[in-house]
């Protein structure tokens, strides 16, 4: 097969989880398959973010650079165009694949801007009219594509995501160092994600409130601002907590598996998610966390979390207490924890992918 796939999200200065997905599936599909032809595409308005681009080294993938409308012969040539983020071109002969993360924008119409919004369900509905096949990164997402845009179940294929290998547990001088870095000085539970509606982050701060009355600990916020960040943060001060909350911002994804490790949990009770993978990686780090029980959060924790209802600021609470004092469950969801990030290799997304890729074609 001739497969192009768009690495355009995948060439951002600094990455986001679309571009982690394109990156490590671009390494799983080099690493698996030495039959098939690739093209990694990238579109000419990332050519500036080329240093970044992946650099895969094997003789079976090409880098291209693409131009909106396509090159028609380069687009004839082809037998799987895949759009790993939720994007495809307007006309080609090849078979589409297209990658749908979440369908944020129309669950919610608090969870982005009214643009925004319409930008999103106006791309959602192009690509899942016009792809042969559309991989879902969860069960949840399958469900609401199907329930929300109105696509036959048969046309979807759930392909999970996973995590890397450099997320594993950090030895004391690893977490320590990053902890200095980033100021850490004390005992620390950390929520990490964009600073928006979405992610929860104002009932975060308001769970914590409750905890630091009761113990000595600080609220780690790791993540850019994004819609609504504003009203987000204000129980910061509304509350007092400024010398308790440490807004990190960007953290160098090197430094990522230290700080879950340091971390004495995770909070991530969002109230939507297309996947989870702070979850995915915090379990493991071997570090004990707090998620939500709707959306995909349930699916991808299973009994290695604390699950709760993510409008209920008393629930996340005391299920962050419980964590800071119960070792042996602490030591419960380690185990869990270590154990069930372990079905979720990267390699296993790669193969999933490549066997949607037969399926488009029909071989």
């Amino acid at each position: 097969m001739r497969i192009a796939i768009d690495a355009s999200g995948a060439a951002e200065t600094r990455w986001t989880g679309i571009g982690t997905y394109i990156r490590w599936l671009l390494r799983g599909l080099a690493d698996l398959d030495a039959e098939n032809q690739y093209a990694i595409c990238y579109r000419l308005s990332r050519l500036r973010y080329r240093h970044n681009f992946p650099r895969i080294g094997k003789p079976n993938f090409r880098t291209k650079i693409i131009h909106e409308p396509l090159n028609p012969f380069f687009m004839r040539s082809l037998d799987v165009f895949h759009g790993p983020d939720t994007r495809l071109p307007r006309r080609t002969s090849a078979r589409k694949v297209v990658t749908c993360h979440d369908v944020a924008a129309l669950v919610s119409e608090s969870y982005a801007d009214e643009r925004f919004r319409r930008m999103k369900i106006g791309r959602y509905r192009h690509v899942v009219e016009r792809a042969d096949r559309i991989i879902a990164i969860s069960e949840s997402t399958r469900g609401d594509i199907v329930r929300h845009l109105g696509v036959e179940a048969a046309k979807i294929t759930v392909v999970p995501l996973g995590v890397s290998a450099d997320f594993a547990p950090q030895p004391p001088d690893a977490q320590a160092a990053v902890c200095r870095a980033l100021g850490l000085d004390r005992p620390f539970v950390l929520c990490l994600g964009a600073i928006t509606r979405r992610k929860n982050t104002r009932r975060v701060i308001q769970a914590f409130h409750q905890v630091a009355r009761q113990r000595d600990v600080l609220l780690a916020l790791v993540g850019r601002p994004g819609y609504g960040w504003e009203t987000e943060l204000a129980p910061i001060e509304e509350l007092g907590l400024a010398d308790k909350v440490r807004r990190i911002g960007h953290v160098a994804d090197g430094d990522l598996p230290a700080l879950y490790s340091a971390a004495r949990a995770v909070l991530f009770p969002s109230l939507y998610e297309g996947f989870g993978i702070p979850v995915l990686e915090a379990m493991a780090c071997g570090t004990p966390t707090v998620t939500s029980n709707c959306s995909s959060l349930p699916e991808v924790a299973g009994d290695a979390a604390l699950l709760v209802d993510p409008l209920d600021v008393e629930a996340i609470a005391q299920a962050t207490l419980r964590l800071l004092d119960d070792e042996a469950l602490r030591d419960t969801l380690r185990a869990r924890g270590l154990a069930r990030a372990s079905l979720f290799p990267w390699s296993r997304t790669a193969a999933e992918t490549l066997k949607v890729y037969r399926e488009a074609c029909g071989t």
